[in-house]
């Protein structure tokens, strides 16, 4: 069996998604991935999804070294679902966990690679949250806006890519970039940067760039035989 396995995990938008992957030599291999659409339903979803995952891959889940999971922004109850579920993940297993914010990783899909992006996700609420990445692939902390005043928000220029659910309100404002409006979190970059050399993603406070109305629950706890 291939040595550095990751098992990642998204919730936290309009999908719930999971994935097994190998690292080697610098980079990651997909073992096996299940993504599906959806608003609601993740808390039903995750669990099964996980399973079959390891089944297609043939993985034990004790080969697992390390957890990814994002940590939002996003709907509150399916980043809590993610969340919960991977630290119980991480417990029953003994791996250390790491958290994305979900914008990032939807900048660091491979066909955005090497050019500057805004990542803009319509929050409803009358909020538009960002990230921007530079050419070095270099992500900046992630803002929240309100859209009425966004004329006023300086958002830097020469951007290549607007993504997420909010790029159709820049689109006027940066004509020449392209836009991949209903970009996911990737997991091939989670994958990537759960065997980052730094610090930058071991804290797992959600990212609810908003109040939340409940908070994190940690106590799901997964046990593998």
């Amino acid at each position: 069996m291939p040595n550095n396995i990751t098992f990642v995990m998204d919730t936290a938008l309009s999908a719930c998604q999971v994935g097994l992957f190998a690292h080697k030599d610098g980079s990651v291999s997909e073992l096996a991935t299940l993504s599906e659409r959806m608003t609601r339903g993740h808390q039903e979803f995750i669990g099964p999804a996980a399973l079959k995952c390891f089944e297609k891959a043939g993985i034990d889940p004790r080969e697992v070294d390390i957890l990814g999971v994002t940590l939002g922004p996003g709907s509150f109850t399916g980043l809590r679902v993610g969340l919960s579920f991977a630290k119980g993940m991480a417990s029953g297993l003994g791996v250390n966990l790491r958290g994305f914010s979900t914008l990032e990783l939807m900048g660091r899909g491979a066909a955005f690679t090497s050019r500057p992006r805004l990542v803009a996700h319509n929050a409803g609420r009358g909020q538009i949250y960002l990230q921007r990445i530079d050419t070095q692939d270099v992500a900046s902390a992630p803002e929240a806006h309100d859209i009425v005043k966004l004329n006023e928000i300086d958002l830097g220029e020469g951007w290549a890519w607007l993504i997420g659910s909010g790029a159709p309100l820049l689109a006027e404002r940066f004509p020449q970039a392209q836009i991949a409006e209903e970009a996911l979190p990737d997991l091939t970059a989670m994958a990537a940067l759960c065997f980052a050399q730094t610090t930058a993603y071991d804290d797992l406070t959600p990212l609810y760039m908003r109040d939340a109305d409940a908070k994190v629950s940690d106590k799901a706890v997964v046990r593998f035989a």
